[in-house]
């Protein structure tokens, strides 16, 4: 039903994020064989801490009855928040290098807990290539690595309905209150983009040419490259290039080497995405066209001297 709602193959979805359920996983896989399906890792760690909770343990529990020692507990607890705090880090491996060290640390912590490391192995690891980072930084999801905007939108209805009983009639007109919120939040949101420039970003050249045609939030995330870009040299091993990878954005060893040259960030170098600042098939116009002003140029250009048709061209370049 969702592929048949999709207009065209350009509007298929590049990447499809569930939980671990089997049923979905497979069905996502089915219906659209080449998009990328990852799984949202919150769900995994939950499920991976509940585990280590119950099987990780340096003392088993006491009976039923007995005096319970509290330095047993805190040393149980311990045990837990190691293992939890080794398998983020296995999660968070930024390359596969770092994953395979970060594994051996994983297993030498987990040794002791054979039912706990059998648990892990043969239900999460196989699945590594859907939630861990080293892996999902090459796919374009831009930053679409969890179930939250599904699961909050899911709450926003909910309210709304009140009532999980209400005939069609009435649910269709909540369903229309929400949508046309929604959309006045959305075409504001739009308009803070093009108009609202925060203070940090006026002093930046080389965003310059990016106010008011991307998404604040993509400037944030430029930003965040262009600090980061000072802190080393062009090696893109130190770079990671995961910003235009996963988000289409520039990145920190191109922003550099713009930098360095004093050359500002384009629209070209910015994803589609960041750049749509209005609702589908608004201010759509099949005869805009810029053939006037280009006439105007041309006729300029023809009485201008030399230099001053130089310095337009470079100006148009």
């Amino acid at each position: 039903m969702v592929k048949g709602l999709l207009s065209s193959k350009d509007n298929m979805p590049k990447v499809i994020v569930t939980d671990k359920d089997g049923a979905l996983m497979n069905a996502a896989g089915t219906v659209f064989p080449e998009t990328y399906t990852m799984l949202f890792f919150f769900h995994i760690g939950n499920n991976v801490r509940a585990k280590c909770i119950t099987n990780c343990k340096v003392h088993p529990k006491p009976p039923k009855g007995a005096i319970v020692d509290n330095k047993e507990l805190k040393k149980n607890r311990e045990v837990v928040e190691k293992v939890v705090i080794t398998w983020r880090e296995l999660v968070e491996s930024p390359t596969e290098e770092s994953y395979s060290s970060n594994l051996l640390k994983f297993k030498e912590v987990c040794m002791p807990f054979s039912e706990f490391r059998a648990y892990v192995e043969t239900t999460v690891f196989n699945l590594k290539e859907k939630f861990v980072r080293s892996w999902t930084n090459k796919v374009m999801h831009l930053g679409c690595r969890t179930t939250n905007i599904v699961e909050s939108a899911h709450g926003v209805l909910k309210k709304y309905l009140r009532s999980s009983v209400g005939d069609l009639a009435s649910c269709l007109d909540e369903i229309h209150k929400m949508l046309v919120v929604q959309f006045g939040e959305i075409q504001g949101s739009f308009g803070r983009n093009k108009t609202v420039l925060e203070h940090k970003y006026k002093s930046i050249k080389m965003m310059r040419e990016l106010e008011g045609y991307v998404s604040r939030r993509a400037l944030k995330f430029i930003y965040d490259e262009l600090k980061r870009s000072k802190t080393f040299a062009f090696d893109k091993e130190d770079c990671g290039c995961v910003q235009k990878t996963s988000y289409g954005l520039p990145y920190a060893c191109i922003i550099a080497m713009k930098s360095k040259q004093k050359l500002p960030l384009v629209l070209d170098n910015i994803y589609p995405n960041w750049k749509r600042l209005c609702v589908q098939g608004e201010g759509i116009d099949d005869d805009f066209s810029v053939m006037e002003e280009w006439n105007g140029i041309q006729e300029r250009l023809k009485t201008n001297p030399y230099n001053m048709k130089l310095y337009i061209k470079e100006m148009m370049r």
